[in-house]
């Protein structure tokens, strides 16, 4: 699995904890449903400043995303956030 999908599979998560749908997500970021379905699956990088949003929609933290799609901070989140 790739950071892009660990990291849509811990947004989809928080997502679903709150019985929030992709389209009230996509409603409130001003994005495309699909858009927001991609973000979770992984198949669009989601860049930083979508993600804090998806979060403060959602009611997550960022940081905390990224921590538990990365198994906690290494470099490895490093390197996709350069690419």
């Amino acid at each position: 699995m790739t950071l892009n999908e660990r990291i849509g599979y811990e947004l989809r998560s928080q997502r679903l904890l709150r019985r929030m749908t992709i389209q009230q997500v996509a409603n409130k970021l001003g994005k495309s449903k699909n858009t927001v379905s991609y973000y979770e699956l992984g198949k669009i990088k989601i860049t930083i400043n979508d993600l804090i949003d998806y979060c403060n929609v959602v009611g997550c933290d960022y940081i905390e995303i990224l921590k538990k799609a990365n198994g906690e901070w290494d470099n490895t989140i490093h390197q996709d956030i350069k690419e």
